[in-house]
């Protein structure tokens, strides 16, 4: 039942959108701008992530712990 909550969710937003004051607007247009700058920065990140695994750059397990095992020491 989540979906029907998320599509009411939709539909107050865009029936209430135009009665909105600028202020509510612009937090709105911050939020979801911020949102979707986070989401391409992600997505940048995992084709980095996974173009280092592609070409071999990366450690194992064992390399890490012996790298990270003096840490806070």
């Amino acid at each position: 039942m989540k979906i029907l909550y998320i599509v009411e969710k939709r539909a107050f937003i865009h029936n209430y959108l135009h009665f909105a004051d600028e202020k509510t607007i612009d937090e709105f247009y911050e939020k979801l701008r911020k949102d979707d700058v986070l989401r391409s920065k992600l997505e940048s990140r995992a084709i980095k992530a996974e173009d280092d695994i592609r070409s071999g750059r990366y450690f194992s397990r064992t390399e890490i712990e012996q790298r990270t095992a003096t840490i806070g020491q």
